[in-house]
């Protein structure tokens, strides 16, 4: 077949597909629907042939866009054969994103399967158009406007109502730092000279880390036995305060008994001390008599009997 003949045909089958899809988009839009009406007091630039839309799902498309002698939009929605949607739905003007087309949703306002649902003829009395980013935005300089307005000329005013006055005060408050910030500035060479022996300090114990660490173990281990042993200590503790106060209950009551007693010890043992020479006088006497009275009986036996007799005299004085 020659490529003359091919090309009436081409457009032939073009032309009957183009009919079929028109065919299926009325019967769709129109044929087999259900029909309905909306009045919006603004649908802004809603569009006809946009879409009907529930659950972000395409039901059907908008109709021709009206204005009633009430200065409202009256709206013709036409829903796809065979979707059911309940009679308290509410229709709203929406926008598929910040810069996009407008399109109708049918939001349910309960079950979405319980009926009783919309059929051809009925009027939609709930409409609106839900808030979009614009509408915060506008809400936004809205609120900024009214704080920029009101609320700086209070903060302003309380802020001067606070400083009024207080002049002299602040202007003292900037003579004090800016005399701190000079006594800082000219001991700046002092704070320089402290951070370096700071430095110098951890660069010296640095090398000793090994021995740092085993001091703090030995604390550590220390620490941990005095609190093993604090009942203990607690208890010595409590037992030399007692021992300390019978002390000192003592030492208050017969302090001057104990007194008299060691003062009487004192002279006891002087006298002790002192009679020393006569006990080595008695004993040198002995000596000399037990050897001198044998030789008063020579050549015959003697028996002698002495007696010690306590004595303040010397026997070998004479007295």
């Amino acid at each position: 077949m020659s490529r003359r003949l091919l090309r009436p045909i081409t457009v032939v089958i073009v032309v009957l597909l183009v009919l079929g899809g028109l065919r299926a988009l009325t019967k769709a839009a129109g044929g087999g629907g259900i029909h309905l009406t909306a009045v919006f007091a603004d649908v802004g630039d809603l569009q006809s042939r946009g879409s009907v839309q529930t659950a972000d799902v395409r039901i059907g498309t908008i109709g021709r866009i009206k204005l009633t002698p009430d200065f409202h939009a009256r709206v013709s929605l036409s829903l796809y054969a065979g979707v059911k949607v309940p009679r308290n739905s509410m229709a709203l003007v929406r926008t598929t994103s910040l810069l996009g087309e407008k399109f109708i949703e049918l939001r349910p306002q309960g079950d979405a399967a319980a009926g009783p649902f919309l059929r051809s003829g009925d009027v939609v009395t709930q409409t609106g158009a839900a808030p979009e980013l614009e509408f915060f935005a506008e809400s936004a300089v809205s609120l900024l406007g009214a704080v920029n307005a009101s609320s700086v000329a209070s903060i302003v005013a309380t802020g001067a109502a606070a400083t009024a006055g207080r002049g002299p005060d602040l202007a003292g408050l900037v003579k004090d730092l800016s005399a701190i910030s000079a006594a800082l500035a000219a001991r700046s060479g002092a704070i320089g000279a402290i951070i370096d022996h700071l430095d110098a300090a951890t660069a010296s114990l640095a090398p000793h880390g090994a021995q740092l660490s085993a001091l703090l173990s030995q604390l550590s281990a220390a620490t941990t036995t005095l609190a093993a042993d604090r009942d203990q200590a607690v208890t010595a503790l409590a037992s030399l305060a007692r021992l300390a106060r019978a002390g000192n209950y003592s030492l208050s009551r017969y302090g001057a008994a104990l007194d008299t007693q060691i003062k009487q010890l004192d002279v006891i043992t002087g006298s002790l001390a002192n009679a020393s020479g006569e006990v080595g006088n008695l004993v040198d006497w002995l000596v000399r008599f037990v050897l001198a009275a044998p030789k008063a009986v020579p050549g015959d036996f003697a028996q002698v009997y002495g007696w010690l007799v306590p004595n303040q005299f010397d026997p070998r004085s004479g007295h």
